[in-house]
């Protein structure tokens, strides 16, 4: 049976961080996807041909999780629209898609549980492939919170330049005291966010995830951060967003905002070292699969 599975990518998180030494994040799904395609005969044979190593990996942690013999090959298929290296998940969407398209083409549907775990085996993990907005352990996966629906919202997605190795972010010596040193923040943001979830108010939302990408500045400096946060606030932005571990930040603005062209030019003009990327919405499908 083929199978054609979707998950969204992010644009970076709307918090990251620790409160009382559990480390997490609030996801942020948007409208640019991986896509996987089960049983594929043509063009590519063979599975591996067409997967790159994480999403190889996934595929073979699906095939060992369902005893399926080494011997025994799904052709499998995967494109994304996510930019790699960036923080936009492009990783998490891979490996999600992969595992999801493999187990259906076995018979078995993953739940949400074995999906998470699967993912963070692989390496620290965002969480597009839940339906809403959740708070997310990225680590181990010892928490994860559904925290309701997100209103619709925009965001304009510049970058900074270069590529950020998850694993290796992860792994530095001192980032557990920097991420605690920000704790305070972190619950002041999570409240906020709650909030602004519940009551479905962007401003709220937006400014949780100002006080979360400006609290994240001594983990990993963006140069470029107040600059843009104060040309958005002049061009009507409700908030500033960023990839904690990645190199993108963004400008959040109401769904029917007529300014975000503007204030993209306004970002072009007086910050030439930052490239406009895209201009995305929010999401809150999650992973999404159907038979073909």
């Amino acid at each position: 049976m083929a199978y054609y599975v979707r998950t969204p990518g992010t644009c970076g998180e709307f918090i990251q961080g620790s409160i009382q030494g559990q480390r997490f994040l609030v996801t942020c799904p948007i409208n640019r996807y991986s896509y996987a395609i089960s049983d594929v005969q043509h063009p590519l044979p063979i599975s591996s041909v067409s997967l790159q190593s994480k999403a190889y990996k996934a595929y073979q942690s699906v095939k060992k999780l369902l005893g399926v013999p080494d011997t025994v090959d799904t052709p499998i298929y995967l494109h994304s629209d996510i930019l790699q290296g960036k923080g936009l998940a492009s990783s998490s969407a891979d490996i999600s898609v992969v595992a999801m398209a493999t187990a259906l083409s076995y018979g078995y549907t993953l739940s949400m549980d074995e999906l998470s775990s699967l993912c963070l085996s692989i390496e620290p993990s965002d969480a597009p492939f839940y339906q809403g907005i959740v708070q997310f352990d990225y680590i181990q996966g010892a928490c994860c919170d559904i925290l309701g629906t997100c209103p619709p919202m925009r965001i304009a997605i510049f970058d900074e330049g270069g590529t950020i190795d998850t694993i290796q972010f992860n792994h530095q010596k001192n980032l557990p005291q920097l991420i605690d040193e920000k704790e305070e923040f972190m619950v002041e943001a999570l409240a906020k966010f709650k909030e602004g979830i519940q009551t479905h108010n962007v401003k709220l939302i937006g400014e949780a995830s100002t006080i979360s990408s400006f609290a994240n500045q001594r983990i990993l400096h963006k140069a470029s951060l107040y600059d843009l946060h104060q040309i958005g606030v002049a061009c009507n932005a409700i908030g500033t967003i960023i990839a904690h571990s990645g190199t993108i930040l963004g400008l959040l603005f109401p769904p029917d905002s007529p300014s975000i062209g503007h204030c993209i030019q306004q970002v072009r003009r007086e910050l030439p070292t930052v490239t406009y990327i895209d201009t995305v919405e929010t999401t809150n499908e999650g992973i999404t699969f159907m038979q073909r």
